[in-house]
């Protein structure tokens, strides 16, 4: 089993729309800089004809998926950056018959009542699979676990993924309000743990509160003790970990975290 990183940026990208910060701007002028919506790739090898798997359908999954076919999506919630890109599978592009979709009851739910995921389901561009809290799928090479965890921010829950290979497991989590006990447990439990570090500190932006996430600055100490080799994602363009040659990356790294960049790639 190994995991393909495909983006690591918070759901509106990079470059984000309205923003001319130097890492926006820089990545408008040169589609080349510009940084995908977080998600990863399961697959058994690099071989073409292996079983594909994709983490979150991003509104960049044109750009992310580089195959004809894909075995199917895990959509951990409905936001913009997990769903969107469903949206291409339909009759506008491939035309795909039963793309596999495994996903909780509250994201079928949400397809089912909003027309354009809707209408792929009934013209059976996609096959919905119920993969709620505590739910295993095998996979050539491994298996993938379903984990719940409650996201108050938007009231509902968000799926994290435990994903068993041979030898190593990794725990994805990219987007949630806040760290409580129980997911540090699961952290723990991993060897590769990839998590939400959309903010580097509360201060960051000034709308805070209205979209809070775990700032990377307290996940340090929070995860100081922990042996799992942690890896942060979903960052916002704000974050000034996004960029190599900042203090606050020098600073992540020098106490052993990382930050997930695309085209990363773990063997499980």
């Amino acid at each position: 089993m190994r995991v393909e990183v495909l983006g690591n940026v918070q759901d509106g990208g990079v470059p984000h729309l309205g923003c001319d910060c130097e890492i926006c701007s820089k990545a408008r002028d040169d589609p080349s800089e510009a940084k995908y919506v977080e998600s990863i790739l399961l697959k058994e090898n690099n071989d073409e004809n292996t079983a594909r798997y994709l983490v979150n359908a991003t509104p960049d999954i044109r750009q992310q998926v580089k195959w004809k076919y894909l075995d199917g999506i895990f959509v951990p919630h409905e936001g913009l950056g997990h769903i969107t890109g469903l949206q291409f599978f339909g009759q506008e592009g491939p035309d795909i018959s039963e793309l596999s979709v495994f996903c909780c009851d509250d994201v079928e739910d949400y397809m089912m009542k909003n027309d354009p995921y809707r209408f792929l389901v009934d013209r059976n561009n996609l096959e919905l699979h119920d993969f709620s809290d505590g739910e295993t799928l095998e996979l050539r090479g491994g298996e993938i676990e379903s984990i719940q965890f409650h996201h108050p921010h938007l009231n509902h829950d968000t799926t994290a993924y435990m994903i068993h290979g041979e030898d190593k497991k990794l725990f994805y989590l990219a987007d949630i309000t806040d760290f409580n006990r129980e997911i540090e447990e699961k952290v723990e439990k991993a060897d590769i743990a990839i998590i939400d570090g959309t903010f580097w500190s509360e201060d960051e932006i000034g709308r805070f509160e209205e979209v809070p996430h775990p700032p990377i600055r307290r996940s340090l100490d929070e995860f100081a003790d922990t042996d799992t080799k942690i890896y942060f994602t979903h960052l916002n363009h704000t974050n000034p970990a996004l960029r190599e040659d900042t203090e606050e990356r020098s600073e992540l790294e020098s106490q052993g975290f990382h930050v997930a960049e695309q085209g990363m790639e773990f063997k499980l």
